[in-house]
């Protein structure tokens, strides 16, 4: 009983450090992109303002016409400057990071992944060591038995003999080693905590230093209402900048001329009877003459033009009948090509087998379980699927249809 309540302290142990190391390498990488991030955001940050300010400063004198801002426009290139400073200030303390912090956390990580496979494949030869034990059992306990149970008995005490050494080394390597290795993770990780909670602090202040002394003297940095400081330096930009007209939507062209239209057409204005009777009669818009051409371009102003109306289309059933022909008749069917894909294979459940680890495939007796992948001795765990689930299970458990 005491051997059990260890091995489960174990265990729980083992997944604490396995969440540990998993939310450690996550909290790192997170900071390292978060800070690098924030650095070249402030670096292209200033340069947008150096040069949306800076020819504006100069030719308008911006500094003159806004005094509250005179400041913040004088000092843009002392920010931009300010920025880059930082950021190759802090580039070496994330190296140190990444080496320090990241790296060991990844190694810790793949470790304890390794680990977990161990578990598992000392789980998976438990189940193997139970099913060669039932079977040897069924065997032996056989009172009438013929020559074919003799050599299956034989078969059978090989098969658990050998299941029984797999389970006892990897069951005995985990009882050795894992305890070790909880003692060498925490005296790995405490450490690493440590170092990597002093760096962020390092990191924070060093951006802290750098904006104080851009700020002091220039800003008032006793104010905590940032929200309100801001709408006070903003005053009525935003109600100026509404009232501009090139901010309004400007109405194209095309759309003044469809609501014109529109217009016309429920006032009901039409154009004149003349032109209308002429352009219905000829199929066209008369031109004009070769005088009014001469005259317009003789003072200096452009012909004036007229739209020109698509003749009426010949309507001799004759020619028409003659030009048709018959159309052709459609393409047969394509006919359904076989499907030459390999026929499914499924085997039916003997006995209830339970999942004892991710990556098992639970079932019922009775169940019909497709087999993905397969070997041809049936004590070889194989592949199946089920119930829309894939995973793995001892072939003995089951028999092929």
């Amino acid at each position: 009983m005491k051997g059990i309540q260890k091995a489960l302290s174990r265990e729980r142990k083992f997944a604490a450090i396995e969440a540990a190391s998993e939310k450690m390498l996550k909290d790192s990488v997170v900071f390292r992109d978060s800070v690098s991030s924030l650095l070249v955001s402030g670096s292209s940050f200033g340069g947008s303002l150096a040069t949306l300010f800076s020819p504006l400063g100069a030719e308008y004198n911006l500094a003159a016409k806004f005094p509250q801002a005179e400041k913040t426009v004088q000092n843009i290139t002392v920010y931009q400057t300010l920025m880059e400073e930082m950021r190759e200030t802090l580039t070496p303390e994330l190296e140190l990071i990444d080496s320090r912090i990241v790296q060991p956390c990844k190694e810790l990580n793949d470790i304890c992944k390794k680990i977990r496979k161990s578990c598992t494949k000392r789980d998976h030869k438990l189940i193997d060591f139970d099913r060669h034990n039932n079977s040897l059992n069924k065997l032996r306990e056989k009172k009438e038995k013929s020559l074919k149970d003799e050599k299956n008995l034989f078969t059978v005490e090989q098969d658990f003999e050998l299941a029984a050494g797999e389970y006892e080394h990897h069951n005995n390597l985990l009882k050795t080693e894992l305890p070790a290795f909880l003692q060498m993770a925490t005296r790995f990780i405490d450490p690493l905590f440590h170092s990597f909670y002093y760096m962020q602090l390092n990191v924070y202040y060093i951006m802290l230093e750098k904006v104080q002394s851009f700020a002091d003297g220039k800003y008032d940095l006793e104010r905590k209402d940032i929200e309100n400081i801001y709408l006070e330096q903003r005053g009525d930009a935003a109600e100026q900048l509404d009232e501009l007209q090139i901010t309004k939507r400007v109405v194209s062209t095309g759309s003044i001329a469809k609501m014109l239209q529109t217009h016309r057409q429920s006032s009901g204005s039409s154009r004149s009877p003349s032109i209308t009777s002429k352009t219905s009669g000829l199929g066209r818009a008369p031109s004009a003459s070769y005088a009014s051409k001469k005259e317009a371009e003789a003072y200096g102003a452009a012909p004036p033009t007229r739209t020109l109306a698509a003749p009426p289309p010949y309507t001799s059933t004759a020619s028409t009948d003659s030009i048709k022909k018959k159309a052709p008749p459609p393409p047969p069917p394509l006919k359904p090509k076989p499907s030459y894909g390999t026929p499914k294979v499924y085997c039916t459940a003997i006995f209830d087998f339970e999942a004892q680890a991710e990556g098992d495939l639970g079932f019922r007796a009775g169940d019909r379980i497709e087999i993905i992948e397969r070997t041809e001795n049936p004590d070889d765990w194989w592949t199946g699927k089920l119930n829309g689930v894939t995973g793995i299970f001892p072939g003995t458990y089951t028999q092929v249809d």
